[in-house]
């Protein structure tokens, strides 16, 4: 049996998604910010409403496993 890359996965649904947050300790808003998308958007992603892109999808599989902590902006752009 093969055994399957974090890096060889370049789609993830809303289950991956939230369980990645999950894993992240990040919130719906917060994962937006970190991606560069509105809160919307994300909890599209978290309700299976739009397709998340592989670019996104490898970077939070990439975060979780190099176990790297995201440094969140805050809202509003406050940096």
């Amino acid at each position: 049996m093969t055994r399957v890359n974090w890096q060889q996965r370049r789609t993830m649904n809303a289950a991956e998604y939230n369980e990645a947050l999950e894993q992240l300790g990040l919130n719906i808003a917060s994962a937006g910010r970190y991606l560069g998308r509105t809160y919307r958007t994300s909890a599209r992603y978290a309700r299976d409403q739009a397709v998340i892109p592989p670019a996104e999808a490898l970077l939070l599989r990439a975060l979780i496993a190099k176990r790297i902590v995201p440094i969140v902006p805050p809202p509003n752009g406050g940096w």
